[in-house]
Parts: C-alpha cells; sequence; structure tokens
C-alpha cells in the first residue's frame, strides 16, 4: 500500500506530461499547415515567448546565491536581460519575414506575424523558446505582470525582515556588551569591598 501514493503521483505527471506533449504538438502543426493542408504564411498572429542566454541567467543566480545582488536588483537585471533579448529579435526579425505587432518586452513576450516556416526556424534554432495563440497574448502579459508583481512584494518583505533581524542582532549585541560592561563593574566593586 505505501507505493500507492506514489504510484498515483507517477501516473498523474505522466498523463499529464502527456496531455501537455500532444497539446504542444497540435499547436505545432496548426502553426505549419494553412487551411488547405499546405505549408504557408499564416494570417493569424502568434504569442512568442524569448529569453536571454542561458550562460547570462546562470550569472544572474549565481550573483543572487552570493548575495552580489539582493532579490529586488535581481528581478530588475532579469528585466534587463529580457528587454536584451526582445530588442535582439526584433533587430532580426524583419529579416526572416517575421513583424513584430505587439511586445511586453520586460518579459520577453511578442506578438508576430509573417512565414510559419520562419517562425518554427526561429523555435528550432532557439531564438525562442516556445510559440503560443495568438489570442492569448494579453493574458500571458496579465499573467506576467500578476507573477512580477507577487515576486516583487516577496522580494521586499524578505529585505524588511533581513534589515529587521540585522537591526536586531546590532541591538542584542549591544545589549550584551551592555551587560558584560555591567558584570564587569559589579565584580570589580564587589572585589574592593572583600579587601
Amino acid at each position: 500500500m505505501s507505493n500507492l501514493p506514489s504510484r498515483r503521483r507517477f501516473l498523474a505527471l505522466t498523463g499529464t506530461g502527456t496531455t501537455a506533449a500532444l497539446a504542444g504538438c497540435s499547436q505545432l502543426e496548426s502553426l505549419t499547415q494553412s487551411d488547405d493542408g499546405t505549408n504557408g504564411d499564416a494570417g493569424g498572429a502568434v504569442t512568442v515567448a524569448v529569453s536571454p542566454p542561458q550562460a547570462e541567467l546562470e550569472s544572474l543566480n549565481e550573483q543572487l546565491q552570493s548575495g552580489e545582488l539582493n532579490r529586488t536588483e535581481a528581478l530588475d537585471e532579469q528585466q534587463a536581460l529580457n528587454e536584451d533579448a526582445v530588442s535582439a529579435f526584433e533587430d532580426t526579425a524583419s529579416d526572416r519575414g517575421i513583424s513584430v505587432e505587439d511586445s511586453a518586452a520586460e518579459f520577453g513576450l511578442l506578438q508576430v506575424t509573417g512565414d510559419d516556416s520562419a517562425i518554427m526556424d526561429s523555435l528550432r534554432n532557439g531564438d525562442i523558446r516556445g510559440i503560443y495563440p495568438g489570442d492569448q497574448y494579453d493574458a500571458f502579459v496579465q499573467q506576467e505582470q500578476q507573477r512580477a508583481q507577487q515576486q516583487r512584494m516577496i522580494a521586499e518583505q524578505q529585505q524588511q525582515q533581513q534589515e529587521q533581524q540585522s537591526a536586531n542582532e546590532t541591538n542584542d549585541s549591544d545589549a550584551d556588551s551592555g551587560n558584560e560592561s555591567d558584570a564587569d563593574n559589579t565584580s570589580a566593586s564587589g572585589n574592593e569591598s572583600a579587601e
């Protein structure tokens, strides 16, 4: 019976993964096929996500872990990296037959139109990390805005807690050194009266 929960968890994860894979495959097929079943230009926009190079993200994470950056600074830096990635994609998009209709650079999201094969090539080449339905662009942006707001609130709360802990530790050490001075004074005065 002890294997039952882990087996159920495994089956649930497998089912979820399979469903996501099938949904992704059907989305990619719909992007590469026109209404008549042949490859061609798409009339509708799609949402694409870009991200900074993995090495830059790893470096940012190391700076955060080492304490070189606090969470708020790391979030700002990640936003700047996302904006750079969007800018780099926008600079080369028109050369590949892709038009940028809208972008939320701070989140690495763009709404694009253009040749389906060019968009798919961008995904294969790693220029973009995901392709999503175009009508979901606004929902993705809103979701990212909420996530960013939550992360900033958490970062600010953690920073306030750290500052408060530092202040408490300073007060505790001041109180301890004051007690040690009092103890020294008491024992010194006690020795004098004993003589």
